[in-house]
């Protein structure tokens, strides 16, 4: 059932030209009685990929909704990171080792101005940044 590779290694299907995301690729089982199981690394569908596309296009909308709640004062923007990075409250909570209820805290714009610079650059490290400022990419 060995199909012949490309020279990345993978076996693209058919449709290689409208490929929207090139890097998401899926492990393929099959089964032959006389060979036993076989794996197969292919691209996603079409299908799956206008998903991934769309999934992805509500993300980029969520985040810029966000970004304008941070920009009129009505959260901290660690909500803004917290979009950015696909993070919940819980999540957060356990990479900064600390309750979630202070996570919850610190989104508020009154708490977060009185945090201090090394508990922002807790925020930042986890962020995978050097500032929690939105302004900058």
């Amino acid at each position: 059932m060995r199909e012949e590779k490309n020279e990345t290694g993978f076996q693209p299907d058919a449709e290689q030209e409208d490929l929207i995301y090139r890097n998401n690729r899926e492990l393929f089982y099959s089964f032959d009685p006389e060979k036993g199981y076989s794996r197969s690394v292919g691209y996603q569908y079409s299908a799956n990929q206008e998903i991934i596309r769309q999934s992805w296009d509500a993300a980029e909308e969520r985040l810029e909704a966000v970004r304008q709640k941070v920009l009129s004062g009505g959260v901290s923007p660690i909500a803004y990171h917290m979009e950015r990075c696909l993070m919940e409250v819980p999540m957060l909570a356990a990479y900064m080792e600390i309750a979630a209820w202070r996570i919850r805290r610190h989104l508020k714009p009154a708490v977060y101005k009185k945090l201090s610079e090394k508990m922002k650059k807790r925020y930042a490290a986890v962020f995978g940044t050097d500032s929690l400022d939105i302004n900058e990419k």
